[in-house]
């Protein structure tokens, strides 16, 4: 609503103004007046409609000189032909009007020059507001994302924050001090560490992979000491993959969700494996024996495919054979 009365007032002011300046007749009417101010409306619902096309058809961005130089020609083009004939009609319809005069020539000239004038302050500052707007739009778009960024990882937080983890490890480390002092004190490191990652990092959008992986390495000892099972893990990663991000946490969540879902035992080890396959990371388990109780909520995979929304254009990928569970995660630079 505000938009066009906006248009509405600013072209009925120019047509208004335009007609004042050139003072066709000595003597000024009021249906003139009002002829011309809706004239200049008519003009300018005509301007942004045109610039409605041209926003869609070349880039401000891009291509902003040429934008300029389309929408001032265009402007000036389509502005001359809507004056010339709302003139020309009033001018048959009205025989005592007579708006050319003797010198039409001259009055086109005028016309053409004060016309270039307006519509080349009007592209301005149209390009002036276009990128404001698009600017605004930009922060606005960069802080609802950053927004759910954060809450995606306050979720991951708070798994891995875990009461029931945490005292489920605090058990076993007090069954540990009394059996294996070494053993309890690499727990009480590692537990430590993966406490240490998770504060630092929830804030954080992206980390390198390679601290993801300590991460993992972590929360991999916790695990397998915890439940005493036959669980292994294989990295192999290269050096320069190492360099690259992954939004925190995301790999261990993959690698708990392999546990999680499988029992491992004597006769059925769970193999896990995080490695490189066809520009993606991929962490791919062997699939065993289902947990007893425990049922599927995809709710990590679900925090982790929004995350990614949020960063890239390139989805998650996951593959569930009768035999192996994979779950590919583009590699960001």
């Amino acid at each position: 609503m505000r938009k066009h009365l906006f248009i509405i007032i600013s072209g009925f002011t120019l047509g208004v103004l335009f007609y004042v300046y050139h003072t066709f007749k000595q003597e000024i009417t009021l249906l003139e007046i009002v002829l011309n101010g809706c004239l200049g409306v008519a003009v300018n619902y005509v301007f942004h409609a045109i610039n409605k096309f041209l926003d869609r058809m070349v880039s401000w961005k891009r291509q902003t000189g040429l934008r300029l130089l389309l929408g001032i020609l265009i402007h000036l083009l389509f502005g001359m032909g809507l004056i010339y004939l709302a003139l020309s009609l009033y001018e048959f319809l009205y025989s005592g009007y007579d708006f050319f005069f003797n010198n039409e020539e001259m009055i086109l000239l005028k016309m053409g020059i004060l016309l270039f004038c307006v519509v080349l302050i009007y592209n301005i500052i149209y390009f002036a507001f276009y990128s404001y707007q698009q600017y605004a739009k930009g922060q606005l778009l960069e802080s609802q994302m950053l927004r759910k960024q954060t809450e995606l990882q306050l979720k991951a937080l708070k798994s891995q924050l875990s009461p029931h983890f945490l005292f489920n490890c605090l058990n076993v480390l007090s069954s540990l001090v009394t059996k294996d002092v070494e053993v309890a004190e690499a727990f009480i490191r590692s537990l430590a560490k993966s406490y240490s990652f998770t504060l630092k990092t929830y804030q954080s959008t992206l980390v390198k992979v390679a601290e993801e992986l300590e991460f993992v390495k972590s929360y991999y000892f916790l695990v397998k000491t915890r439940f005493q099972e036959q669980i292994t893990l294989d990295i192999d990663i290269s050096e320069h993959i190492m360099e690259t991000q992954v939004p925190p946490m995301t790999l261990q969540m993959l690698v708990e969700n392999a546990i999680k879902h499988n029992v491992a035992d004597v006769g059925q080890e769970l193999k896990i494996q995080i490695r490189v396959s066809d520009g993606f990371l991929e962490v791919v388990n062997n699939i065993t024996k289902k947990r007893a109780g425990i049922s599927s909520t995809k709710i990590g995979l679900h925090n982790i495919k929004s995350r990614y929304q949020l960063l890239t254009k390139t989805q998650i990928i996951v593959e569930g054979e009768s035999t192996d569970f994979s779950v590919k995660i583009p590699i960001l630079p």
